[in-house]
């Protein structure tokens, strides 16, 4: 059975992803890139309200992605927050905050490592709202799931890993989620989703002046 189940199709910013049943645990993505990942998405009828979707802060308190609402919500999706790649890029969209149009936030969802977001927060510096949701929750939105193990073993991937150590990042404890793909979700003022990127390795982010491109395109589109 092949169903659509997510078409964004905003500003010339398209993504549409069919999935395929291949067994009774797993799904197959398909789209133009032939992204695999090892967990179905939630249907739309299952889905919650992203902004009912409960999170807490690397200190354990409590909130709501609605208590982040803003007319472009910016969800970067880290495997974990002692993931290389993933600290260096947030690290790298720290420092670009003051770009941000108007209305406009950024927040970080990873799914477990309270104490390495902690690190992220107070050793690193890093401003970005560091938030955990240990039900991927915000992941199912747009049905982002596991790197396969071609996708975790690709050369790039590790090089991103290099480049995150160069730039001071040191590695740090893998948890459950260390097979989790990187990927950003963008909603507007209801919560609905405007743009979405699918990582297909470790540490695949977009650059982070092409991010702010989109961004504000979204930004400018009311």
């Amino acid at each position: 059975m092949r169903v659509t189940i997510a078409t964004m199709n905003r500003l010339g910013l398209s993504r549409t992803v069919r999935w395929q049943t291949v067994g009774a645990t797993g799904v197959r993505g398909e789209s133009s890139d032939m992204v695999t990942w090892l967990n179905p998405p939630m249907t739309p009828s299952t889905q919650p309200n992203p902004a009912n979707i409960g999170l807490t802060d690397p200190d354990g308190e409590p909130s709501t992605m609605g208590e982040y609402r803003a007319d472009v919500l910016v969800v970067i999706l880290v495997r974990y927050f002692g993931c290389l790649p993933c600290q260096d890029y947030l690290a790298d969209l720290d420092r670009v905050q003051d770009r941000l149009p108007d209305g406009t936030r950024i927040i970080a969802v990873g799914g477990s490592a309270a104490y390495q977001a902690r690190w992220l927060r107070d050793t690193k510096g890093v401003r970005i709202p560091l938030l955990l949701d240990p039900d991927h929750q915000v992941r199912a939105v747009a049905g982002i799931g596991n790197l396969t193990s071609m996708q975790l073993s690709r050369l790039n991937g590790w090089k991103n890993y290099l480049r995150a150590m160069r730039h001071g990042f040191r590695p740090q404890i893998p948890t459950g989620d260390l097979r989790k793909a990187p990927g950003i979700i963008v909603f507007d003022n209801d919560f609905s989703t405007t743009w979405v990127h699918h990582g297909e390795m470790l540490g695949d982010y977009p650059p982070v002046d092409e991010l702010l491109a989109t961004i504000g395109a979204l930004a400018a589109s009311g």
